[in-house]
């Protein structure tokens, strides 16, 4: 996620590649960065990496958070704005680990990548005014924001967001697996569900006053077919079974987190 952030801000206009810092990135990635964002600097060293610097995205896995956050406490600036895609660590360990005051709190997903993702924030209680405003910039160039006022849903949020790209193609998947059954060509089945999708995406954008249930009326006619499918869907509990997926997910974001201490 570090690499389309960084693209992101390069094809914003917020940074130039040569100031842009991307550390430890993997050996066998590292001629992917080269190509994606060219000029920009790879480094071997998180201290090196995040010293001067006025802005720190935190992209690292839960479990290696605290080692980084030692590696850089005591390197950041006093006035850096540190915005963490961290799941699972909250806005205070946050500050408390990097001796940070200005930080802020992300649940986003890979729609980075095309400035299409969708973001949960939340500013840390120390954030100042002009943190607030580059963060807003920042997440902005991500894509859709909206700010949070409850720091427990962030926690939500990553599973909606964070998992929902991999939860909604499944569903496409079983969609086009559904038409290929019943004899649909399968790059015409993918086809067709994927416009529908657009298409229905498009009727609500164009009347975000109506409720999605609406349009859902409109499509089901007493004793039609698409009652006939919905009751189907019902009897194989496809509601309770996603609301199961989204609970067990979001029981395992406080797994994930490191232990405090």
């Amino acid at each position: 996620m570090g690499l389309m952030i960084g693209q992101r801000a390069e094809a914003c206009g917020l940074y130039t590649p040569e100031r842009i810092r991307l550390s430890r990135v993997r050996a066998g990635r590292r001629d992917i960065v080269d190509t994606a964002l060219p000029g920009s600097q790879i480094l071997t060293d998180n201290a090196a990496a995040v010293r001067d610097a006025r802005l720190v995205v935190l992209a690292v896995k839960p479990k290696s958070f605290d080692s980084v956050a030692d590696e850089i406490r005591g390197h950041l600036r006093e006035d850096v704005l540190v915005v963490s895609v961290v799941t699972g660590v909250n806005l205070e360990r946050l500050g408390h680990r990097l001796g940070a005051k200005n930080v802020v709190r992300t649940s986003t997903n890979i729609g980075i990548e095309s400035g299409v993702a969708t973001t949960y924030w939340m500013a840390g209680p120390d954030l100042s005014p002009e943190g607030r405003e580059r963060a807003i910039e920042i997440v902005r160039s991500w894509g859709d924001e909206l700010e949070c006022n409850d720091e427990a849903l962030l926690d939500i949020a990553i599973v909606g967001v964070g998992c929902g790209p991999a939860l909604v193609i499944e569903f496409i998947q079983a969609l086009t697996r559904a038409m290929v059954t019943q004899g649909m060509p399968h790059d015409l089945a993918e086809r067709g569900i994927l416009s529908l999708l657009r298409g229905t995406l498009a009727l609500r954008t164009a009347a975000a006053d109506r409720a999605l249930s609406q349009y859902q009326e409109e499509v089901i006619t007493p004793g039609g077919i698409t009652a006939e499918a919905l009751l189907a869907m019902e009897e194989g509990k496809f509601r309770a079974t996603v609301i199961n997926a989204f609970r067990r997910a979001h029981e395992k974001v406080s797994r994930l987190a490191p232990p405090t201490g």
